[in-house]
């Protein structure tokens, strides 16, 4: 399991040294959506959009990227994209999370919780330079393809890596 961490920390870090000055010379939007509101904000390459309904929350941002979230039912999504990456995340109930950077990359996490009592359900998905993650509302649904992708569904425990040197996956429970 270390030898996992230091893959995931070593990635992360490449990914952040290399898209965080990228992102940093390009444009950034924001887009926030409560209470029934829907906010879409496009300029050039970058572009958010945020739609959530009268109990969700829905944050997303393009830091020269393009960022998405949908919150329905007491949600909390957050979508991202970061210098060319696409962060895409939709909840019904929970607290989806999806992360894309660098050119090419797409991370898209969908969470369903049909009991927000019992604690929220959550989703994560991490994608760098052309890599794809997702978390899908199928139960277990995990999908890690590239040199750079996380996925993780709290509610059932699976999981996925994909680093240059293959892709991990662990059985949901």
């Amino acid at each position: 399991m270390r030898f996992i961490g230091a893959i995931l920390c070593s990635t992360a870090a490449v990914g952040a040294s290399l898209t965080v000055p990228a992102a940093v010379a390009t444009s950034a939007v924001h887009c926030t959506a409560e209470f029934g509101a829907d906010d879409t904000v496009v300029d050039g390459d970058t572009g958010c959009r945020a739609v959530g309904d009268e109990a969700g929350q829905a944050h997303s941002a393009g830091y020269g990227g393009v960022g998405y979230a949908r919150a329905t039912l007491g949600a909390s999504s957050l979508g991202v994209g970061i210098a060319g990456g696409v962060g895409a995340s939709e909840g019904s109930g929970g607290v989806p999370l999806a992360l894309g950077f660098g050119p090419d990359a797409m991370a898209s996490s969908s969470v369903t919780d049909d009991d927000p009592t019992d604690g929220a359900a959550r989703a994560v998905a991490i994608a760098f330079f052309g890599s794809r993650a997702q978390v899908g509302a199928v139960e277990g649904s995990v999908q890690c393809l590239g040199a750079g992708a996380i996925a993780w569904d709290e509610g059932t425990g699976a999981t996925c890596v994909g680093t240059p040197f293959g892709t991990w996956a662990s059985l949901p429970r």
